[in-house]
């Protein structure tokens, strides 16, 4: 409802035009009537009315002096002057004041009713004006915290001219000393609830210099704007508050944070550069796997990866999986790993590095033939690691799954070459000439290489195998035929039938004879 009131010197028009129009139904609420304008001036002193309906011509003050007042003290008030044939010439005078209407008298109620609903159309468009202004300029000051938090990223990432600078910095009111600037990043890790992250960024915000400025950057993370006197206090006063950052922890299962700190410069056109370094130095403290802080000067006073250094650790691991003796297969590995973090590595480089591991590995796997198949569960495609120490436990499982692998290769290889071993001493069992370095020739392979395989497949030497299947073979001819001593010595394998004897008892308790008495009793 709008609010207003009437100002008429006569009692009759008064009440007449008070009674006769249904103000609330038209959206008006009439609060007063007056005589006069000095009576109007009294009340608007104390109280707001949107629209006033007066007459030009009235004692003490009229309508025209009322408006004038009104133009200067209350523009905002709608004036409607009523106004007779004779005062008409006289009222064009308060064309240059606030009147909005003028009402010939005599005027009707419908009349009236007419003039009151072109002025509530204009009330309520100008209410609404009023609305969204406000309520966008809530907005903005709401929204003020979030504009100036993306301004000063965008300062120290570079993306404003000085002009734009300029203007943004009168208009966050955003002190700049004009003398040295620093910017550390705190990394802020993925475990953290978005709680453990606000609550560290107040935990900063306490704690920082007035000077100092904290915002987020489009990852989430916490940037912190250092300004002062010197290049030494800046960076000895990033530091304490990175330490002190970096003992917040929200609780014991929650990874650290880690702290880059940017270096020191002395214009804001070269804060990307800080920034920048800040970024470079959370990336190596995230590539190395810790959480720690890091100067990029630090960072930057480490020495730079040499190629062929890294081409004589890759060719050593290469060899050691080749020899396959897992132990030192790891250690080459590792060696690897522990000249790459004494180094200054970008993540980038560190990928790179590692898919040149990762595709060492494969050219091994591929050569030997070691999976194939549907049943081939090798990690083939490499994958994005996120830390040294990751990329490190990866390797580490390719050595054991390899390693499996190949102990598996080995068996199979043992199992086949211990088998036809196994045959051929069935075959030539009688042989007495047949020796060790016989079978050795038959499959290729030296005496001590074979020693080793037909003891790993069988638990015994090649001696106690082709012994005790002599003695199996006497058995049987024991049992099955009327053969003499001789004839059995001679047929498994033995020229010497005093030698065989011994043999016989020394694996039975019994002579040969006594063997073939203790079966027929």
């Amino acid at each position: 409802m709008h609010k207003i009131i009437f100002v008429d010197d006569e009692a009759i028009v008064r009440d007449g035009i008070s009674n006769c129009i249904p103000w609330v139904d038209n959206g008006f609420d009439l609060v007063c009537v007056f005589e006069h304008g000095l009576q109007v001036l009294d009340y608007l002193e104390s109280n707001h009315v949107d629209v006033i309906i007066s007459d030009i011509n009235m004692p003490r003050m009229d309508g025209l002096a009322l408006s004038r007042i009104l133009s200067e003290k209350y523009p905002d008030i709608m004036l409607l002057l009523l106004t007779g044939y004779d005062d008409f010439e006289y009222a064009q005078e308060a064309v240059k004041t606030n009147v909005r209407e003028f009402l010939l008298k005599p005027i009707t109620a419908e009349e009236l009713i007419q003039v009151l609903a072109r002025v509530r159309t204009e009330l309520d468009s100008n209410l609404e004006k009023e609305n969204q202004t406000t309520i966008m300029r809530d907005k903005l000051r709401l929204s003020f915290p979030l504009l100036k938090e993306r301004f000063l990223y965008r300062l120290v990432s570079g993306k404003l001219d000085k002009l734009s600078i300029n203007q943004r910095k009168e208009y966050f009111e955003w002190q700049d000393l004009g003398r040295f600037y620093l910017v550390s990043l705190v990394l802020v890790p993925d475990t953290w609830n978005e709680l453990d992250r606000l609550t560290l960024f107040e935990f900063i915000k306490t704690r920082k210099k007035t000077e100092d400025d904290i915002f987020s950057n489009r990852e989430e993370n916490i940037v912190i704007l250092f300004q002062g006197d010197s290049i030494e206090t800046l960076e000895l006063r990033s530091r304490n508050l990175a330490e002190m950052s970096f003992q917040f922890n929200p609780g014991s299962e929650k990874d650290q944070i880690s702290v880059g700190c940017g270096e020191a410069v002395s214009s804001l056109d070269h804060l990307l550069g800080s920034y920048n370094g800040a970024g470079n130095a959370v990336n190596y403290s995230r590539v190395l796997g810790l959480s720690q802080i890091l100067s990029i000067k630090e960072v930057r006073g480490r020495g730079k990866i040499a190629p062929e250094k890294i081409d004589e650790l890759g060719r050593m691991l290469s060899d050691q999986l080749k020899t396959g003796r897992k132990e030192h297969t790891e250690e080459a590995l590792l060696n690897i790993f522990v000249y790459l973090e004494e180094l200054y590595i970008t993540p980038v480089e560190a990928y790179h590095y590692f898919t040149r591991i990762h595709l060492l590995f494969l050219s091994f796997v591929q050569e030997m033939e070691l999976f194939s198949g549907e049943n081939d569960s090798f990690p083939y495609q490499p994958r994005n690691f996120d830390s040294f120490k990751y990329a490190r436990d990866f390797f580490l499982e390719l050595i054991s799954i390899i390693e499996e692998r190949v102990q598996v290769f080995r068996n199979d290889a043992v199992l086949s070459r211990v088998e036809k071993a196994r045959r051929i001493i069935k075959e030539r069992l009688s042989d007495s000439a047949f020796s060790l370095q016989d079978i050795c020739n038959e499959l290729y392979l030296s005496v001590s290489q074979f020693s080793v395989i037909f003891k790993e497949g069988t638990g015994q030497t090649f001696i106690e195998y082709l012994t005790s299947c002599r003695v199996e073979e006497a058995k049987k001819i024991l049992k099955t035929t009327d053969s003499k001593s001789y004839e059995v010595a001679e047929k498994s394998g033995y020229m010497d039938p005093r030698y065989f004897s011994i043999i016989f008892k020394k694996a039975t308790g019994m002579t040969p004879m006594e063997y073939r008495r203790s079966l027929s009793g």
